[in-house]
């Protein structure tokens, strides 16, 4: 315990530090991806906070539809908005998460998920 209390005051304030840079920069750049590549009639979140941002689709245009296609065509995954929902709604959208990916596969991800749209 004092080990970890140690590391907690030494560590934990620089490590939160860096975990927040890594994450706003790779938001700001699946940003600066959407405004590039989407196509007319989509539409999505700039989060403050948190690992994701929330796409709307086209009217028309199913979140679970197009994820099977995305993973066929163009190896990219995301979450289908209808799975937040319990009454039927959000099928025209998807959650994209940039923790994971470093920035050339977003920007890619991106462009390949939006040719499919």
């Amino acid at each position: 315990q004092m080990v970890m209390h140690g590391m907690a005051e030494t560590a934990f304030d620089t490590q939160v530090d860096q975990a927040c840079s890594l994450y706003r920069r790779r938001r700001d750049w699946m940003l600066a991806a959407l405004a590039r590549h989407m196509p007319a009639g989509v539409s999505w979140t700039a989060p403050q906070g948190g690992l994701f941002i929330w796409l709307r689709l086209p009217e028309g245009c199913d979140g679970a539809e197009l994820l099977e296609r995305c993973i066929e065509e163009a190896g990219v995954a995301f979450v289908p908005g209808g799975a937040f929902f319990h009454d039927g709604r959000g099928r025209n959208s998807a959650r994209l998460s940039f923790s994971l990916a470093n920035e050339q596969q977003i920007d890619e991800g991106i462009a390949r998920m939006a040719r499919l749209i």
